[in-house]
């Protein structure tokens, strides 16, 4: 009988649930996908970086965890969609474990397929997720993974474990239900009052929310997303303006909204009194569910900013890419013959572009926190001349414009914000190198961008004219030269078998670097060919076919892209489900007042149109704010960083919001047809 009844019940309620089912399914899909691909040996072997494939793991438990509290959140909508008919089977004899039994059965049947859909999407997608994930890592191979027994045991194993712990969480629930309030529900709210407090309640929650949208959009709390810090000033006020926004949303719809359409109410205007049915029910509504809708404004903002994080990060490898790797392939003199004949062996044609020599010396800074910015010690640095510059600008466009005198250098370093110093202090110091007949360099500008690609200089990089240049010792010097490959694609198999060989074989160029007091006493000689060293201070690359470390660098953003934009669109279409049945729940409880007013002679389309109101305002606003607190919270964040593809944020957010609004035009036409269906010998007795 129990069995019979949960059965019914489950096809009754499948239609409004589909959404849902589907949503937890794609959960599961990509929980078995993720672990999946992190036993694939074969995906392994190709990334070479078993750490990295870790995320995958954090990727599973993450949608485990957000699996489980999206179930016990939905499982409390579909017990309140039920409240009067578990009251009758109470009063008809069944006991509080049949009932929690019968409630467990139902949920069981929606997620016993909710599993079986999951895991065979899992199985028929697996492949196409492992390509994808390839791809954004950068490796090119081909994949013909989809099976793994482990991961698939692992799966249903974890689902299960989160549904038999709902089911005991909704056991203590229906132990505690009282029979009174189940056949005769009351509201868990009541009607504010217009009082003082009240008043000045709804008028903070717009002014927090205008004020904190200002300082979000108007000021910058700080110049590069690396210099933040958890204890800096600016990001304690960073923290207190998000603290301060969802307050604003949470009075503004407990308090301001509510006073806002009992203004409109009571107006004497041909509007007002068109939609007076509408106001009434939307507004006693906003301060009804003022929790959950604040709830929801922060998953939006949650779902966006993750999404944000993720194209910071994608822009950020895009980036790395044009900036340090403009040129297809660089290499020292002693190493160029090798590649080249291991190039055209493979059909490839290669194009000299052009070389030049970097000089070594020691040096020091002159003026505003030089010690700090040296770190108390002298620096090693690599200089060219101002010719070979612009010999590379000609390849590599993305290398600011100079011209330079006998008393200026542009002063490269990728790292120099770790020296948590402003980019207008370091202009202000002249270099000091260790040649006395050379005057000191006024530092005239800065950049991050290396010619032919960071990775081939041992950090800091000094570019001078080309008389100073002239005058400086060669004794630590070595060439380089630049390459275009013709036919070879940039990530193609030889070049990536030319990476990972220079990745292996530990193709680094070292140096050891001896401070003294006295900037001539210093002593540098640079190692090439030895085995790597990690005391070694400083290192570079022998040769640099987009980069052996680059390699590593877009691999693990490349896969933290995957798994943050994955949950950022999961979380999405999750939360977007629940708040679905969270409105179908409603329906299920209002459509009698619905009836009273069809009595009243109010037509079922003006009755559809107050649903389409009602579900419009209360739908939709949370997303709006949401997406609005997101994309200003990731301004704050990212927004002068240069990298910053907010074109494909903005991308990003209209998938967000394209996902809540087919879930809106799905809530409106069931919530309608719950209406329409409703019988007045189905009315409960008053």
């Amino acid at each position: 009988m129990i069995l019979k009844t949960a059965y019914r019940n489950f096809r009754r309620h499948l239609i409004g649930r589909s959404l849902y089912i589907v949503a937890i399914s794609l959960l599961i899909m990509v929980a078995y996908a993720s672990l999946s691909a992190y036993h694939d040996h074969h995906l392994r072997k190709l990334v070479s970086f078993d750490n990295t494939l870790s995320l995958l793991v954090v990727l599973f438990i993450a949608i485990v965890l957000f699996s489980f509290a999206i179930i016990v959140y939905a499982n409390r909508f579909f017990m309140k969609q039920q409240h009067q008919e578990m009251g009758v089977l109470l009063l008809s004899g069944l006991t509080r474990p049949q009932l929690a039994a019968l409630f467990s059965c139902e949920t069981f049947f929606g997620e016993g397929l909710q599993l079986s859909i999951g895991l065979i999407l899992g199985l028929l997608f697996s492949k196409l997720y492992t390509m994808l994930l390839l791809r954004l890592m950068g490796v090119v191979a081909d994949t013909n993974h989809w099976f793994s027994l482990p991961a698939l045991l692992i799966t249903a194993g974890s689902f299960i474990g989160v549904y038999l712990l709902v089911a005991l969480i909704d056991s203590v629930r229906i132990a505690s239900l009282r029979i009174v309030r189940l056949l005769y529900p009351e509201n868990n709210y009541q009607i504010q009052q217009s009082t003082l407090i009240n008043r000045f309640l709804a008028w903070l929650g717009p002014l927090l929310l205008v004020t904190c949208h200002f300082l979000l959009l108007r000021f910058n709390w700080f110049r590069f997303l690396e210099t933040l810090q958890i204890n800096q000033p600016a990001s304690y006020a960073t923290f207190l303006i998000i603290v301060t926004l969802l307050l604003g949303v949470w009075l503004t719809y407990r308090n301001s909204l509510p006073s806002f359409l009992r203004w409109l109410r009571n107006q004497r205007r041909p509007m007002s009194r068109r939609h007076l049915l509408d106001f009434a029910i939307t507004g006693d509504k906003f301060a009804e569910h003022h929790q959950s809708l604040t709830l929801t404004t922060l998953f939006v903002t949650a779902s966006i900013v993750m999404l944000g994080l993720a194209a910071v990060l994608y822009a950020f490898g895009n980036r790395t890419v044009q900036e340090e790797t403009p040129i297809d392939l660089v290499t020292d003199y002693q190493n160029q013959d090798t590649i080249l004949r291991k190039i055209h062996a493979n059909g490839g044609k290669s194009k000299r572009l052009t070389n030049f020599t970097i000089k070594i010396t020691a040096a020091q800074l002159q003026g505003p926190q030089a010690k700090k910015i040296m770190q108390g010690h002298s620096l090693p640095i690599e200089v060219i001349s101002l010719q070979d510059y612009r010999d590379a600008r000609q390849h590599q466009p993305n290398l600011p414009r100079l011209g330079l005198t006998d008393k200026q250098a542009l002063y490269v370093s990728q790292d120099f914000y770790l020296q948590r110093v402003p980019v207008q202090v370091l202009l202000q110091n002249k270099i000091q190198l260790a040649q006395p007949t050379i005057p000191n360099l006024q530092i005239v500008a800065y950049s991050r961008a290396y010619p032919l690609g960071g990775y081939l200089f041992f950090d800091n990089l000094l570019v001078v004219s080309d008389h100073v240049f002239k005058q400086l010792s060669s004794q630590n010097s070595r060439e380089l030269l630049a390459y275009a490959i013709r036919k070879i694609a940039p990530a193609g198999k030889t070049l990536s078998a030319i990476d990972e060989a220079s990745y292996a074989n530990k193709a680094v160029r070292q140096l050891q670097f001896i401070d003294a007091k006295k900037l001539s006493q210093v002593k540098m000689h640079i190692y090439q060919g030895r085995s790597h060293n990690n005391t070694t201070q400083y290192e570079s690359n022998n040769y640099y076919v987009r980069g052996p470390t680059h390699i590593l660098i877009q691999r693990t953003l490349g896969l933290t892209v995957f798994v943050v934009g994955t949950l950022g669109i999961l979380m999405s279409f999750a939360w977007a489900s629940i708040f679905s049945l969270r409105q179908l729940a409603e329906a299920e409880n209002d459509r009698y007042e619905y009836l009273t007013l069809k009595k009243m002679g109010v037509d079922q389309v003006k009755i559809n149109q107050i649903i389409s109101t009602y579900n419009r305002l209360i739908y939709l606003l949370p997303v709006t704010f949401g997406i609005i607190n997101g994309l200003l919270i990731m301004r704050v964040i990212g927004g002068n960083l240069d990298h910053l593809q907010l074109g494909l944020l903005y991308i990003l957010t209209v998938v967000v919001f394209g996902i809540y609004g087919a879930f809106h035009i799905f809530t409106i036409h069931c919530y309608q047809r719950i209406v329409e269906l409703t019988r007045p010998s189905e009315q409960r007795p008053r």
